[in-house]
């Protein structure tokens, strides 16, 4: 299997190190720091159990070279992807399956879905609809990823905790992304991961939004990690009433839910003094996955006619804390 990872950010290169072990033919698609440093010495990761595991998957930043690929894995922010169009279309042919690893609700979630989605494109993540263009949503294989990485600087990561990844088709017409589901799950479980495969793939992504909507805003507005963020009375209650907002719109959307607010946020608790990867792009003065995983449920809300303030409340203190930031940055450039 030929597999391409677009992306060298603590996921990209979680998966560039670990499927690299794997007999599937592994690339890296990077560029910048992050290509040299690949380069120059493979991907550190320091494992949950501390240990030290190098590798050296083939790493480029040119898609021409690499040509059709099996598998594209889509490692980069949400906002980012559109910047990756060009070279993923050089890596897909008529059998490729491309599967976004990425945070937040998803452009493709609107495929073959009943009003008030109805095929309709999300502006918040997709405003020029160059997405939902570009990528045939008959090749996507929806994924979400429970893992806590950090970046410790280019081409070196910290596995935290967690390994799951859960993948499933977005569509029930193509036999065969849902053939590739099988082959995935199986090569990810080759590499040591957690993996399974689900048919409702937007429930899966559902619950993972649950714990990044919750508590990654709140994590840049106050600097807190994850565990503080769940344990304090305070900002528990506030990510309570953002998640119950998200579950309410979801439920509209015909999601049904496993799992209580309460139990997914112990869950978020388990990990502990974790960096949200919404705090590593605020500390690094980055732009921040706020659209994605605030913005297009709060568009949602609107499709349905739904109240959602406490996710407009946060959202507006987010994009002030945001500005803030910036502007310090500039003024102090």
């Amino acid at each position: 299997m030929k597999i391409t990872i677009i992306g060298a950010g603590a996921v990209g290169n979680l998966l560039a190190a670990r499927l690299s072990a794997t007999p599937a033919q592994v690339s890296l698609l990077a560029r910048g720091e992050a290509l040299e440093a690949v380069r120059r010495q493979g991907i550190m990761m320091v494992t949950p159990l501390r240990r030290v595991v190098y590798a050296q998957p083939h790493v480029t930043d040119d898609a021409h070279e690499l040509g059709p690929q099996d598998v594209v894995f889509l490692c980069v922010k949400a906002h980012a992807l559109r910047s990756a169009l060009d070279s993923l279309s050089l890596l897909t042919g008529p059998h490729t399956v491309v599967v976004p690893m990425i945070n937040g609700i998803p452009w493709w979630y609107p495929y073959q879905q009943p009003a008030p989605l109805a095929d309709q494109p999300l502006n918040s993540v997709d405003p020029s609809e160059a997405l939902w263009r570009t990528i045939n949503p008959a090749q996507v294989i929806g994924a979400t990823t429970f893992v806590a990485v950090e970046n410790d600087g280019p081409g070196r990561i910290r596995h935290i905790s967690d390994q799951r990844f859960v993948f499933g088709a977005i569509s029930p017409d193509s036999p065969h992304t849902a053939a590739m589901v099988t082959e995935i799950v199986d090569l990810f479980g080759q590499a040591g991961f957690q993996s399974r495969a689900t048919d409702d793939i937007r429930e899966a992504v559902w619950v993972k939004l649950w714990g990044n909507l919750g508590f990654n805003p709140l994590s840049a507005l106050t600097g807190a990690t994850l565990g503080t963020l769940c344990l304090d009375p305070g900002t528990r209650s506030v990510g309570r009433a953002m998640m119950l907002e998200a579950k309410a719109v979801a439920e509209q959307l015909g999601i049904t839910f496993g799992t209580s607010v309460d139990e997914r946020i112990e869950m978020a608790a388990g990990v502990g003094d974790f960096k949200t990867s919404m705090l590593q792009d605020f500390e690094a003065g980055r732009r921040l996955e706020t659209a994605a995983i605030i913005g297009a449920v709060i568009e949602l809300a609107e499709r349905l006619g739904m109240a959602v303030p406490t996710l407009r409340t946060i959202l507006a203190l987010l994009e002030m804390r945001v500005r803030s930031r910036d502007h310090a940055l500039q003024s102090a450039a």
